[in-house]
């Protein structure tokens, strides 16, 4: 017969003791499969689970607003759309309208030939002339279809309008015959110096007769640091407020050459 020790008294167990002891040693080997089936049991549950949050992990979105090297938004792009559902940014105010000026009726912009932008009456458009000037590029005219009316734009050799304009009515320069001159005034374009002259005449050397002139002659800095001439000549028999309009109109959509310009907007 086989002799059974008993580790926990440390000594060699009775013939009695000896069969309680392999009943406790079977029964605890029962009880030790049975708690490795159920750990092993848990084990694979608890993996099971794992597996399944990480697959749903991989497909949860990335982080909102981050960026990575190769993920960096385009200029005036951002992580986030502030509540505009294109993407673009929340100007705060939805319904304000377009600030963009609207042309007068029968006026339309023009990319003139020597570079520059302006608005012109549609039927002027193609009754443009050039003429040789002292100073930059060449003297253009848009003129009506009868001829009685003008806008002209030319780039100003003077250091400044206030200079250009004086030197026009000073004394030592030649006037049309009938000079009359009604204002001539100091002004700023956009904060960049401008001067405007009105005047009458009673005939303009090459221009049809339509009895007494009335001019609008605003010299004034663009943005490119430059000095122009925008002139406008019409009738005085029916009022000034034409010549008027053309000359805002004009300045307006004026752009110099080479140059990229806002849109006009209305103030």
């Amino acid at each position: 017969m086989v002799r059974v020790f008993d580790a926990d008294r440390q000594d060699w167990a009775g013939p009695e003791e000896e069969q309680q002891i392999v009943v406790d040693q079977r029964r605890d080997e029962v009880r030790q499969r049975q708690a490795l089936r159920g750990t092993v049991a848990v084990l694979a549950v608890c993996s099971l689970a794992f597996g399944t949050w990480a697959l749903g992990w991989k497909d949860e979105p990335g982080p909102q607003g981050y960026f990575t090297a190769r993920e960096t938004p385009a200029p005036g792009q951002s992580g986030e759309t502030n509540g505009d559902p294109s993407g673009g940014t929340d100007t705060g105010d939805p319904a304000s309208p377009s600030q963009t000026a609207t042309l007068p009726p029968e006026y339309e912009p023009v990319q003139d030939e020597e570079g520059f932008r302006v608005a012109v009456k549609e039927d002027w458009v193609a009754n443009r002339q050039t003429s040789d000037s002292l100073h930059g590029f060449d003297v253009v005219n848009y003129r009506s279809t009868d001829g009685s009316r003008r806008l002209q734009i030319y780039e100003v050799l003077e250091a400044s309008p206030d200079d250009s304009l004086q030197e026009f009515v000073s004394a030592g320069t030649a006037k049309p015959d009938g000079f009359e001159q009604l204002s001539l005034e100091s002004l700023e374009d956009g904060g960049r110096p401008a001067a405007r002259l009105e005047y009458l005449a009673d005939s303009l050397k090459g221009e049809e007769e339509i009895g007494t002139w009335h001019v609008v002659d605003h010299r004034f800095e663009s943005l490119d640091g430059k000095l122009y001439a925008i002139t406008v000549y019409g009738p005085e028999s029916d009022g000034f407020d034409d010549e008027r309009q053309v000359l805002e109109t004009a300045l307006t959509w004026f752009c110099p050459p080479a140059m990229v310009c806002p849109e006009p907007v209305t103030e």
